[in-house]
C-alpha cells in the first residue's frame, strides 16, 4: 500500500486515491502518526461546508443527494459524500444500499462518495463519520453526510455538520410528530420531500409550518 500523504496539500494533490487511502487508514491504523498529523491539520484549518441530511427511512435522502450532486457539479462545486447505512445485528454487515442510488462519474475528480456501516452505533452516524468528514472537507467545497434512517432520538449529526436538514415525508403521521422534542429540535432546515405527491406534501408542509410557529412562540 502506498504511504499516506505527508500533508493536506499532498492529500488534495493526490486526488481520490490519496483520500481513499487516508479513509482506509482510519479503519485499519487509526493511531498512525501520519494520519494523526493529517487529522490535526484538517481540524485546525477546516475547509468546505458540511451539510447533514437526516430523516426517517425511505424519506428520499439519497435521491435528494443525487439531485444536489448534479446541480453542484454543474456550478463547478466539488462535493464529498458520506453515506451511512444500517448494519445487521446478526452478521454485522451492511448492504450499503444508499450508494447504489447516487449516480456519479468515476472520472469526475470533483465528486467522491464513501459508504460507511453504522455497526452497533446509535445516533445515526458511524464511528468514523466525524474524522472522515474532517479529511473530506479539507478536499472538497461541500461534504454531505447522509445519516442512517433515524427516529426521534438520533441527533449526532448536529455535532459534525455546519448545516442540518431534516427531511420530512408526506403522509408519515399527524402534526403532533413535528412538535415533539428530539430530532425535530436540531435542524436548520425542514424539507418536505416527494412534492410530486401533491396534496399530502402540501399538508405535511403546512403541519411543519404550524409546528415550527408554535415552537417559536414557546421560545
Amino acid at each position: 500500500m502506498k504511504p499516506l500523504p505527508s500533508d493536506l496539500g499532498a492529500l488534495r494533490a493526490g486526488g481520490k486515491a490519496a483520500l481513499a487511502r487516508a479513509l482506509s487508514a482510519l479503519e485499519t491504523a487509526p493511531e498512525d502518526a501520519g494520519l494523526v498529523a493529517l487529522l490535526d491539520a484538517a481540524f485546525v484549518r477546516p475547509g468546505g461546508l458540511v451539510l447533514g441530511l437526516t430523516g426517517p427511512p425511505g424519506v428520499g435522502k439519497s435521491t435528494l443527494i443525487n439531485a444536489m450532486l448534479a446541480r453542484l457539479r454543474a456550478r463547478g462545486t466539488s462535493v464529498g459524500v458520506i453515506a451511512v447505512d444500517p448494519s445487521s445485528r446478526r452478521s454485522g454487515g451492511a448492504l450499503l444500499g444508499d450508494r447504489t442510488r447516487i449516480e456519479t462519474d468515476p472520472e469526475d475528480a470533483g465528486v467522491f462518495v464513501r459508504s460507511m456501516a453504522a455497526r452497533r452505533r446509535l445516533g445515526g452516524l458511524a464511528d468514523l463519520t466525524f474524522p472522515a468528514s474532517m479529511l473530506m472537507r479539507a478536499c472538497f467545497d461541500w461534504v454531505i453526510i447522509e445519516t442512517v434512517g433515524v427516529g426521534q432520538s438520533e441527533m449526532e449529526i448536529t455535532d459534525c455538520a455546519d448545516l442540518v436538514v431534516f427531511c420530512a415525508q408526506p403522509g408519515s403521521g399527524d402534526a403532533l410528530q413535528f412538535m415533539k422534542a428530539g430530532v425535530m429540535e436540531i435542524p436548520d432546515v425542514v424539507l418536505v420531500t416527494k412534492g410530486d405527491t401533491g396534496a399530502p406534501a402540501r399538508r405535511a408542509a403546512a403541519d411543519v409550518k404550524g409546528a415550527l410557529s408554535l415552537a417559536a412562540e414557546d421560545r
